[in-house]
């Protein structure tokens, strides 16, 4: 299974358009997000958004490339009631897996922030890959705990570490 951030991982946060509410209503896509997505599904990964933020504005967000309802899981904080690292997020995204593949072993979960992302995903027991794309967050492991296990530099670089890595 493969636990997805959202912001600064498959979208630009500074490209994001806000209604008068606060909710993204538009943002624009790294270069293979929207085909990293559907090659996951393609290949029968069990795909669960984690992402902080507002529910209205990730459905927004991916209702724009047609991929709302191709998400197996969506875990967001506001429904949750707690931000990454908060092991509420991962223990959310992990019971929406089916039973017979509910292995940590075979999760990863992907993000640019070492801070909530990977340090979430450490402490939770789970692979961390680390989304090294955006200038924005921390980019020195400051604490132990924020090492990923692994670090890509685009969204499609992930399927090759998937395949040929982590297979």
């Amino acid at each position: 299974a493969v636990f997805i951030d959202c912001g600064d991982t498959l979208v630009d946060e500074s490209t994001q358009i806000f209604d008068d509410e606060g909710n993204v209503i538009d943002v624009k896509f790294f270069d293979g997000a929207k085909e990293l997505l559907c090659r996951l599904k393609s290949k029968g990964y069990i795909v669960v958004l984690v992402a902080d933020g507002r529910v209205k504005s990730f459905e927004n967000i991916f209702n724009k490339i047609g991929f709302l309802n191709e998400f197996d899981g969506f875990v967001v904080s506001e429904k949750v009631g707690a931000l990454k690292p908060d092991r509420k997020m991962f223990e959310a995204a992990f019971n929406l897996l089916p039973e017979d593949i509910r292995n940590k072993e075979n999760i990863v979960m992907v993000g640019n922030n070492l801070k909530r992302d990977i340090k979430g995903a450490n402490n939770f027991g789970i692979t961390s890959v680390w989304l090294n794309l955006s200038p924005r967050y921390f980019h020195e492991f400051e604490e132990g705990d924020w090492q990923p296990d692994y670090e890509i530099h685009s969204p499609l670089e992930l399927m090759d570490l998937l395949e040929n890595t982590l297979s």
